[in-house]
Parts: C-alpha cells; structure tokens; sequence
C-alpha cells in the first residue's frame, strides 16, 4: 500500500484555472442539458447502466483534455466522476447530458449506443497517447480513492477494527487492488495520516492568504484546530491513533515524528513572525511557547474526542487563545487595560 499522492499537483491546478475559464460558458448549457436529459429519457431503450459506464468512458477518454479537467468541466467531482466510469455509482441524466455536450457526442449515443460515437484525435499516434494518458489518470484517481475511503474508514471505526474487505467495498473493487496500494496496514496508516496532514496544511494557507499579520494567522490556526464537524473528527482521530499505534510499533514513528514537526514549524513560524512585529515580548521563548501550545491543543482535543463532558469547544477555544498568555495576547484587549507584564516561559 503506497502513499497515494499527487492528485492536485501543477497540472491539478492548470486543471482548475481552464475549467473555471469556462464555467460561464457551463452555466449557459444547464438549462439545456437538464431539458436535453429529459427528452432523452424514456424516448428508447436505455442499455445496462454498467453499459453506459463504458460508452462514457469512451467519450471522456477521446476528449482533449485531463479527466479531472472534464469532471470540473460537467461540474462533477473528480472522485465521483472516477466512480461512475468505473461502474460503482450510477450516472444521473443531468451529468450523462453534461458529458455528452462536452464530449461532442449525442445523448442518445451514450443511453442506446446508436448514433456516432467520440470523434478520434487527429494525429495518428494520438489515440494511443490519449489512452495512455486517460488510464494513468484513472489510476491516479483510483489511488485517491483508495485514499480517501481508507483514511475516513480508519477514523470513523480505528484502525484495527478496518479489514480490506472493508476498503474494497467501499470503493467498489477488488481487495488485490487495496494489497496494490496499501501492503500492510501500518502503509494504510501512515498514507491516512499524509491525507489529513496535508489536507490540513492546504486549510491553513488558505486561511493564512486572507489573513492580517501573525496574530491573526494564530487566531484562525486555533479555529482549524476545533473539532467542528465529521471532517474536524476525522482529521484528529486519525492523528490522535497514529500516536498511539507509534508507541507500540517504531516502524511507524518515523513518519509520524516528520508530520508533527511539520505542524510544529507552522506555529513556531508564526510565534516568531510575533517577535520580529513586535506583537510578542521579546524575550519569549519560541520553542517553550510552541511546545505549550501544541501539546496543549493535542491533550485537548482528546478530550473533545472521548466525550469528556467537561472540555467543550468553547472551553477549548479559551483555552487555546490563552496560551501564549502574558508574551503573545490573541485577545482584543480594552484601551483601559495595561499591557501584560511578560515572564519568562520556563
């Protein structure tokens, strides 16, 4: 079981940027296509769904473009759109409109096979380049997947209560290709714990570029760190069982100790972008003070995770905006009130 990366890498977002070039032009066709599906539907028989998969398949593997880039394109998940080519989840008439306009092709040829199929690429080696292409990203999709079900299986029922026969079956495969991806399950493990990781790094510079210097970066880095929904959940129960599995087992400390020191560095970047402002005391320790905070965030999350009635996510927030109390103050403080006194972190 390999890390299953790369999915939203350059050429993901070269992807994002032409698909959303055209979404005004997508919009336009909404109407027709949903009119168009209508029309279609019951006006001759319709072949087996598994049938229709593939003809779609077809058609997005002649077009001129990535098939992530064609699911952006009919405003479908690339995950979602991966499954229904794959036979796991069945093609609405509203999408099955959407790709036969894209794909230049008739919705009937999609539903009955009758009329003219995807137009081939006009240089001759082209075919074999656009299968080439259309088969390594649905294996790079597949792995996503995989991923993707892995890791929301490992955090919702632990890590040893997951079989593979799980994973295949929530994906809609086989369990040789789960073993093709993930070995063992300490791989399965390590490639959950990379999805949140950088899951949560990507919600972090998202939050950051909108962001007015470091002490508002911290305060938003404290509302990605609350437990809020199923996703929050996820996220820090994978991590809090990735502890806890490398304490029993040093093949899996190494990874665990190179994601945590990344998370680590994100804070201890911040508290000494407070220092260079001059919004921190100036003899504050950095590492003392990171130290606190994530070990304090960590303990209390794990509360939140067990049901400890006592540490609710109110209570977590105060207790995370205090601290870096008295060297880096998160809270706005009154006109009236003298600036804290530092001292030492020891």
């Amino acid at each position: 079981m390999d890390d299953a990366q790369g999915l939203c890498g350059a050429s993901g977002v070269d992807d994002v940027q032409r698909a959303r070039g055209a979404s005004a032009v997508d919009d336009a066709h909404d109407a027709h296509d949903a009119h168009e599906a209508h029309e279609a539907h019951g006006a001759s028989a319709v072949d087996d769904p598994r049938v229709v998969a593939e003809r779609a398949r077809l058609v997005v593997r002649s077009a001129p473009l990535s098939q992530r880039a064609f699911a952006l394109r009919i405003g479908m998940d690339p995950t979602a759109l991966s499954k229904a080519l794959n036979g796991s989840r069945r093609l609405a008439d509203r999408e099955l409109a959407a790709i036969a306009r894209v794909g230049k092709v008739s919705l009937r040829y999609l539903r009955t096979g009758q009329g003219r199929p995807p137009a081939a690429p006009e240089s001759p080696a082209a075919p074999d380049a656009t299968r080439r292409r259309a088969d390594a990203l649905d294996a790079e999709v597949r792995r996503a997947q995989i991923l993707e079900e892995t890791a929301r299986l490992i955090a919702r029922r632990g890590f040893h209560r997951v079989r593979v026969a799980d994973i295949a079956r929530a994906c809609g495969t086989s369990t040789g290709t789960i073993h093709y991806h993930f070995p063992t399950k300490g791989d399965a493990l390590r490639a959950a714990l990379h999805h949140y990781a950088d899951r949560l790094h990507q919600r972090l510079e998202a939050e950051f570029r909108g962001a007015d210097g470091p002490i508002e970066k911290l305060r938003r880095l404290i509302e990605i760190q609350l437990i809020t929904g199923d996703e929050d959940r996820d996220e820090w129960s994978v991590w809090v069982q990735s502890w806890n599995e490398a304490i029993l087992d040093p093949a899996l400390r190494e990874g665990q100790r190179d994601i945590y020191a990344r998370w680590r560095q994100t804070v201890l970047d911040l508290v000494h972008a407070c220092r260079r402002e001059g919004s921190a005391a100036p003899d504050a320790d950095a590492e003392a003070l990171t130290s606190r905070f994530t070990g304090l965030a960590d303990g209390l999350a794990i509360q939140v995770l067990a049901g400890n009635g006592e540490m609710t996510l109110p209570r977590m927030r105060e207790l995370l905006l205090d601290a870096f109390e008295p060297h880096i103050s998160l809270r706005p403080r009154s006109r009236s009130s003298p600036p804290a006194r530092p001292t030492p972190v020891r």
